[in-house]
């Protein structure tokens, strides 16, 4: 059966990426039986999409989604991924850049691990990163203290290939406006990662910079807020208890044994009398933001995405046929 299947992908002023980016799907997935559309979410773009690319089977359509106000890259994916909730027509969404860097050659390579274990969904991770040695470094420190907050390991990125009956899953929970590969992991949706290299881009440079990345790794911490609000609140009780002990030490020092030196006892006492106040207002800082997360009202996108979305049109349509049925 024809597997029918939906491409998301956000652009920001780069249209010549995504005319390269249809060229090489259709040229990857030319020799499967499979009908795709592909959603361009255009994050309020200075220049209004062109209306001449050209599609090739088994790409049947391009539909461009423009936004009202540029909302970052992953609020454009919600949004798109949003697009297609009430759809009933689809068996698989894909989310990919449209940069290059997410190789179209590895889509099909995650169509393929889907195929073999249904129920599945398949996320590229990089199997080896093309960055500089800084980069690399202050991501595995990214990774590590990730995994100390959350508890979770964050390997990869928004290139991921999803049975559709995740999508609403995904849609109806308000933490994918901050982050789709952490919000992934909290709907613990069964994942099965396949890994990939980093392609070239197609055009331009990144324009991704430090203060973006840090961002973007806060964003994805903040969707297991309740689970670092309670890390950190158990770690600054320990460190109560730590200063306790410390307090009690240096008295017994300073009345049981003939070791303190003038002034000793008066600035380590200070010291870690300070350190035990820092240690009491995080506490009490992270219980008040915890309240306020569980009290207050946040706005899923199956409900308001398409509020953002001034205009969707198809801006081309190929010869290719849409199946009449489903492919599981």
């Amino acid at each position: 059966m024809t597997l029918r299947l939906a491409i998301v992908t956000p652009v920001f002023n780069d249209w010549e990426s995504l005319r390269h980016l249809l060229a090489d799907l259709a040229e990857s997935l030319r020799e499967r039986d499979c009908s795709v559309e592909v959603v361009a979410v255009d994050d309020c773009s200075f220049e209004r999409a062109p209306d001449d690319f050209e599609l090739a089977a088994p790409i049947r359509e391009l539909r461009v989604s423009r936004l009202a106000s540029n909302m970052g890259h992953q609020r454009a994916i919600a949004v798109g991924l949003a697009s297609l909730v009430a759809r009933d027509d689809i068996d698989f969404v894909a989310v990919m850049d449209c940069d290059g860097e997410d190789r179209p050659a590895d889509l099909a390579r995650l169509l393929d691990t889907v195929g073999a274990r249904p129920g599945l969904a398949a996320i590229a991770q990089r199997a080896k990163r093309s960055e500089g040695a800084a980069f690399r470094f202050l991501y595995k420190i990214y990774v590590l203290i990730f995994r100390l907050l959350t508890g979770h390991r964050i390997d990869f990125g928004n290139f991921c290939l999803l049975p559709f009956g995740y999508l609403d899953r995904l849609v109806s929970r308000p933490d994918i406006w901050n982050n789709f590969a952490a919000t992934i992991i909290r709907s613990r949706i069964p994942l099965e990662r396949v890994a990939t290299a980093r392609g070239q881009r197609y055009a331009g440079q990144s324009r991704m910079n430090f203060a973006g990345l840090i961002a973007h790794g806060l964003g994805a911490m903040s969707v297991f807020s309740e689970v670092v609000f309670v890390r950190i609140l158990f770690a600054s009780g320990v460190l109560l208890a730590l200063v306790g002990l410390g307090i009690v030490g240096v008295v017994g020092v300073k009345f049981l044994t003939s070791l303190a030196i003038p002034g000793w006892t008066t600035n380590v006492l200070g010291f870690l009398v300070l350190i035990g106040i820092q240690a009491v207002m995080m506490a009490v800082m992270m219980a008040f933001l915890l309240l306020n997360a569980r009290s207050s009202m946040q706005t899923m996108p199956v409900d308001f995405a398409q509020g953002f979305v001034r205009e969707s049109r198809v801006v081309a349509v190929s010869s290719f046929a849409a199946p009449p049925s489903s492919g599981g």
